[in-house]
């Protein structure tokens, strides 16, 4: 009997080893994926409800995906910079842990999610109300934590979701709530727009650089600690959030109707004649211009004297008034 070649006996050998390998990683990428859905979870559902509620808003969902989306892409650059540096939470010191969490990976992940919502959003016509800066944020938070939580995912395994979901997805939420109250503050001031703005993000990168502090200084103890510091920060964001509520230039309105501005595209009462924010001169308001109700802003006619979605009472401002006008002016123009 002939004995088998040794060089094809090796080459099988070669091959079963490459097959049993491949075999190997895509049933770990199999197992990978039904956490990694599980990590992108709170995105899709935030998603879905703002789909849902958007639809009686002013604020469009494109406004929304479109924040959410660029703050997803900037994950990357994120990272790249952060390997780049070699930030990384645990470090051999002490020193240098506090210089990798305070100065470079908290400001990195905090900037690049509020130049999603500052390109995506905040110029643009929907941001109209302060509490949208808030909202805005969240968005901006969970578009760039569902990628990294996928991230995380690929790099140590299904084991990580589980911190990552209940730790590192609501804490960036919390984080970008203290810059996007002050987005939502800025976007109605005159002035003082840059400070307000960058003391909201000073605030998150001081809150995201001791959170990681507390990781790094008992990582097996880290789940106790943070507890009560995530409770800490969501009474925070709480009280900013009502007082965003407190601070809409919409609330002291009576029944008056809104109208947007032609110069920064907010939400004025018809009856003004500047806008409160821009001082654009509406002493002579467009009287086919759109009308909203004070209340729940949905756009009624001209005329409305109680709004058909909430059916609170309208006061109309200088509508009719402007309306009769202009036709006391046709008719003295027909007239001559």
């Amino acid at each position: 009997m002939r004995s088998p070649c040794p060089v094809c006996a090796l080459a099988a050998s070669r091959i079963r080893d490459i097959r049993s390998r491949k075999e190997s990683q895509t049933r770990a990428v199999t197992i990978k994926v039904p956490y990694i859905l599980l990590g992108v979870a709170p995105g899709i559902i935030w998603l879905t409800y703002c789909f849902i509620v958007n639809r009686r808003e002013t604020r469009s969902f494109e406004s929304v995906l479109r924040v959410f989306l660029w703050s997803a892409s900037f994950t990357f650059p994120t990272s790249l910079l952060e390997q780049a540096l070699n930030a990384t939470i645990i470090k051999p010191t002490i020193q240098e842990t506090f210089v990798s969490s305070f100065l470079m990976i908290a400001p990195l992940e905090e900037f690049f999610k509020l130049l999603a919502v500052w390109v995506g959003a905040y110029r643009r016509s929907d941001f109209r109300s302060p509490v949208d800066g808030m909202t805005y944020a969240v968005t901006a938070a969970l578009g760039f934590v569902v990628v990294e939580n996928a991230m995380y995912i690929l790099r140590l395994g299904p084991s990580i979701m589980w911190s990552r979901l209940a730790y590192a997805t609501p804490a960036h939420i919390l984080f970008s709530c203290m810059w996007g109250y002050s987005l939502g503050m800025a976007r109605f001031v005159p002035s003082g727009e840059i400070f307000l703005v960058f003391r909201g993000f000073a605030f998150a990168v001081l809150f995201h650089g001791a959170y990681n502090i507390l990781v790094a200084l008992a990582p097996e103890q880290a789940k106790i600690t943070l507890a009560p510091y995530m409770v800490f920060l969501l009474v925070i964001a709480i009280l900013l959030f009502r007082r965003l509520l407190h601070a809409s230039p919409y609330s002291d309105l009576g029944n008056a109707l809104l109208i947007i501005c032609p110069g920064c595209e907010a939400f004025v009462p018809e009856s003004l004649p500047r806008c409160s924010r821009c001082g654009f001169d509406l002493s002579e308001p467009d009287v086919d211009s759109q009308r909203f109700c004070w209340k729940c802003r949905h756009q009624v006619s001209r005329l409305a004297t109680r709004c058909p979605r909430c059916y609170v009472r309208l006061r109309p401002g200088t509508t009719r008034r402007s309306l009769a006008d202009l036709d006391d002016k046709v008719e003295f123009e027909d007239f001559s």
